[in-house]
């Protein structure tokens, strides 16, 4: 396997990132998790009038099933979002 470096979709070499880099997207992406948490469970319960389904809590499975892919995705594009803005991608498309 080759060590050449593939250049960008914009033609930059990409450059191998810092410490402070990878510090730093670690603490945004922490960050931002926490803050999408907090704004979809706001938004859920101005939304539905009620607290977000816990785990061992009886309620209908299509509720517990919406909470769950509503904030794995909030949170799941926040982290990466806020990864990419301190750290950007290190090669081109998948």
């Amino acid at each position: 396997m080759s060590k050449k470096k593939m250049p960008q979709p914009d033609g930059s070499i990409p450059q191998k990132p810092s410490m402070i880099q990878n510090i730093g997207a670690i603490v945004a992406g922490v960050l931002a998790v926490k803050l999408a948490t907090s704004i979809v469970t706001t938004v859920w319960r101005l939304a539905t009038r009620e607290d977000p389904p816990q785990i061992d809590q009886a309620v209908p499975i299509a509720k517990k099933a919406a909470w769950i892919a509503l904030i794995g995705a909030a949170t799941g594009a926040s982290r990466q979002a806020a990864r990419d803005l301190v750290k950007p991608p290190q090669s081109g498309p998948a």
